[in-house]
């Protein structure tokens, strides 16, 4: 096993990989062994990607949430009564015991989740969820709710640290933070709406477009006490997919009979490759270099998409 040393945000972290691979990932940033230098998929500009076919989800269905890395991601929820769990390595899916919340016929579906496929959080849900669950790599398990009930709702963080955003009915502008163990009110966004995209942590993150319910292309910044409205998305849209754990570099694609794909670099957005397929589905993970689509409508489909960024070099300058 060899040690790799990784910039993630402004932090050092030290993680230990197997040799084989020439590059590790920290976060967006990617150290290759071979030539001693350091890559990110952020050079400030926006990543030369691509979207291409993945292995099919089980079955075909629409508002499951995600969370995780592209080759390790969690899809739970759905429109099915025993709201199912699915991991994903890369190529396979493998299910994994369904969540204890489901609404009466429905089912829960169009939660919001975050976290990686050993520790995880959904929350929310149609109809009005407030019901929040963990996911600890094994179980599922009941926890505190949230205090606004919602569907459509954005989240990102980890499993000790998440922000909940937006989500309806009504339409809600509400924000709450997470601690792993309760939820707090915080700051409201500035535009209410639901079905948004974003990325980033807890205490740094964006989240755009959405629907008021018109679509729009708003975007606002969080430092962690307060929303600043920045550059918009190019595109009005809502209930596509997002992928991102650092706000300098975040994908959002997708929503009803929308293919296109943006990122964000901490200042504006540029358009990218398109998905192969249009659709909405919150059944995405992943970073900006490395996202994940999985299902979605119209028409529900099982079809999985892979979005790979080209890796560029970059200067690292110790100051």
């Amino acid at each position: 096993m060899a040690e790799y040393k990784g910039i993630k945000g402004f932090q050092v972290q030290t993680r230990t990989e197997d040799p084989s691979p020439t590059e590790a990932q920290i976060g967006d940033f990617y150290y290759n062994s071979s030539t001693g230098q350091f890559k990110t998929i952020n050079t400030g500009g926006a990543p030369i990607g691509t979207w291409a076919s993945g292995t099919n989800f089980p079955s075909a269905l629409y508002g499951i949430t995600g969370f995780g890395a592209q080759d390790a991601a969690m899809m739970a929820a759905g429109p099915i009564a025993t709201s199912e769990s699915f991991t994903y390595n890369g190529s396979a899916w493998t299910e994994q015991p369904g969540m204890n919340t489901a609404s009466p016929s429905t089912s829960r579906y169009f939660p919001g989740g975050f976290g990686t496929t050993t520790a995880g959080v959904v929350a929310g849900g149609e109809p009005l969820q407030a019901f929040t669950e963990t996911w600890d790599g094994s179980s599922w398990t009941e926890v505190n709710d949230m205090n606004q009930g919602r569907t459509f709702n954005k989240a990102v963080g980890t499993y000790t640290a998440g922000l909940t955003a937006g989500g309806q009915s009504p339409i809600k502008g509400n924000v709450e933070l997470w601690d792993g163990t309760n939820w707090t009110e915080t700051t409201d966004l500035n535009t209410a709406r639901n079905g948004t995209y974003g990325g980033g942590t807890q205490t740094s993150a964006v989240i755009a477009g959405g629907s008021t319910p018109t679509d729009v292309t708003n975007s606002e910044t969080w430092n962690g006490s307060s929303w600043t409205e920045v550059s918009e998305m190019n595109t009005a849209r809502a209930m596509g997919g997002s992928a991102g754990t650092v706000v300098t570099a975040v994908l959002a694609y997708g929503g009803p009979g929308n293919a296109q794909t943006e990122f964000w670099n901490g200042s504006s957005w540029t358009e990218v490759n398109d998905l192969s397929t249009s659709r909405r589905s919150y059944g995405n993970a992943g970073t900006a270099g490395a996202a994940l689509f999985t299902t979605g409508e119209p028409p529900t489909t099982a079809a999985t998409e892979e979005f790979t960024a080209s890796l560029a070099n970059k200067t690292i300058t110790a100051s």
